[in-house]
């Protein structure tokens, strides 16, 4: 391991998961479709509440998917249940395994997710994924993603400088805000560039080989500053 390869094992890389990892938004879409269906409660997530969500948890999709009362909590074991009858039908964005792998040799990666971290667990076992990444932070855990974030750094001995949460919705970046740490935003996951540049993160990526080629130092990645699409 070479000196640069040492300094950045300190690093600290969180990621989000569904929107960032994996392609989850269609798999949860259809289950919540065919859950408010069954139960009378409308069409489930439309475009429209998805783009407005401030982060993709469970009371987000309940919340843009109108499901109230006594309905709130079988929403959410039924949304277990489905994800995890087949880990593999929520398939990983292109370039994400490799990335990961390359990463892991040189960084500390973790799951920051508001997903249920058996959920995310399956799928990455089930990818061969799974022991790259040293801790993963799920819903079923006390604290939001800001708090996550904060043991995450704790944990490793990591500083908010050297702390990076990537993610996909403007959640995340209010999440990594809140915790001091560096905010990176993805544009292939649940919200669009517009409505992630609203919330200023500190980089801006859209393709995952982007966000791969910057944080190995490949040539041709951009400096680390102000919100950059690349």
């Amino acid at each position: 391991m070479t000196t640069a390869q040492i300094s950045k094992k300190h690093n600290l890389l969180l990621l989000d998961y569904d929107g960032v990892v994996a392609d989850s938004l269609t798999a949860i879409t259809e289950h919540t479709a065919a859950f408010c269906r069954d139960r009378g409660l409308g069409q489930g997530l439309a475009s429209a509440a998805i783009a407005c969500m401030r982060s993709a948890t469970l009371s987000g999709l309940i919340q843009a998917a109108g499901i109230t009362g006594e309905h709130v909590r079988d929403y959410g074991r039924f949304l277990f249940r489905e994800l995890n009858k087949n880990p593999s039908r929520v398939p990983l964005f292109d370039g994400i395994p490799e990335l990961l792998r390359d990463l892991a040799k040189t960084y500390t990666l973790c799951i920051v997710s508001a997903n249920h971290s058996a959920v995310v667990r399956q799928r990455l076992e089930s990818a061969g994924l799974v022991d790259v990444m040293t801790h993963l932070y799920g819903n079923e855990q006390p604290g939001g993603k800001a708090e996550h974030i904060r043991q995450a750094m704790f944990s490793h001995g990591a500083s908010a400088e050297s702390t990076w949460m990537i993610g996909d919705t403007v959640g995340d970046i209010r999440a990594a805000k809140q915790a001091g740490v560096n905010a990176v935003a993805v544009t292939w996951g649940w919200q669009s560039l517009e409505t992630l540049e609203s919330a200023r993160p500190n980089l801006i990526f859209e393709q995952p080989e982007a966000l791969h080629r910057y944080f190995s130092g490949q040539p041709g990645t951009l400096p680390q500053s102000g919100p950059v699409p690349v």
